[in-house]
């Protein structure tokens, strides 16, 4: 609580600004500033705040504001110690320890990113198309196609330099959909949808070209104010609700994501199967306008998926 307080003595007015800080249960911590003789103006107030919380940080009795819009400091820095100790690891592996760990990368990326969407592969079939070239009995030609897909798409993230943009955004949503049920691959949706088990109605295709124009507008505006793991959530949740493609839409928005974080020398990760309720509230939060869940779910699915010992 902010107030000004108007004191009289020896004959004289004086005018101090006072916040009280909670500091435990029913314990309170008083600032005051004194700010002059005269009612203070509303700039006098402002800078007099501004001195007060300085003071209550350095003194201990307030935390620092986040610098990041989404995420905590205590999050920011055990994201940043997460990257740290990453490309620290990484940096020690040679070439074989390096491919073990990208192959069972995208095994366990492809088999959450495409069981999400109801592809009927287990993780060990995945594993035998990815790393064995051995098509399972049983496999579908759409759960097959969309398997190899997903690593030739991985192949070509890693290896791209360039920026987020419509033709990169196509492309990886065409080389996920090709060969697969999706009818309309590499480009937008040509009709209106509606997303299964959502009240969330996507814009009408008529919307799609302005609508992606304005989020590679806000990309390019905020790639430089969000922290990376916030930039890759909220713009993964952007794509996700204008679902501008007629299928592939959750798979494609999962790569950019993680497209992001990579550019940025953090992990790539995946969302588990098993933990697909959780993701998709986050992601309907989304849709209410409140993006902070996705942000920390996606924080905190990072956070907990490595530790970094060395392959064996």
């Amino acid at each position: 609580m902010v107030y000004v307080e108007k004191i009289e003595r020896n004959g004289k007015t004086y005018y101090y600004l006072t916040k009280n800080f909670r500091v435990s249960g029913k314990k309170w911590k008083k600032i005051r500033k004194y700010i002059g003789s005269k009612p203070p103006s509303k700039n006098q107030i402002t800078q007099a705040i501004a001195k007060i919380e300085a003071d209550a940080i350095k003194k201990g009795i307030a935390k620092p504001v986040s610098q990041h819009k989404y995420l905590s400091d205590t999050e920011t820095e055990k994201l940043q110690d997460l990257k740290e100790v990453y490309n620290k690891w990484y940096g020690k592996l040679n070439a074989n320890e390096i491919k073990k760990y990208e192959e069972e990368f995208i095994v366990r990326f492809t088999y959450n990113s495409n069981a999400i969407e109801g592809n009927r592969l287990s993780l060990r079939e995945t594993s035998m198309i990815l790393t064995e070239n051995i098509i399972p009995a049983g496999a579908t030609p759409n759960d097959y196609n969309e398997t190899i897909n997903s690593k030739e798409c991985y192949e070509f993230i890693k290896n791209y330099t360039g920026e987020f943009n419509q033709k990169f955004f196509l492309k990886i949503h065409g080389l996920l959909a090709k060969n697969t049920h999706c009818k309309i691959v590499g480009t937008y949706r040509d009709h209106d949808v509606k997303i299964s088990g959502s009240n969330w109605i996507p814009p009408s295709n008529k919307k799609i070209r302005e609508e992606m124009r304005k989020i590679f507008q806000w990309y390019y505006i905020e790639r430089k104010k969000l922290h990376p793991v916030e930039l890759g959530a909220i713009l993964h949740n952007k794509l996700v609700r204008l679902h501008p493609f007629s299928d592939g839409n959750g798979r494609t928005s999962r790569v950019v994501m993680n497209w992001i974080l990579m550019k940025n020398k953090f992990p790539m990760f995946y969302v588990e199967l098993r933990d697909k309720i959780h993701y998709y509230e986050a992601i309907e939060e989304g849709d209410k306008g409140n993006d902070t869940k996705i942000v920390q779910y996606i924080a905190s699915v990072l956070m907990q998926q490595f530790t970094f010992k060395s392959p064996k």
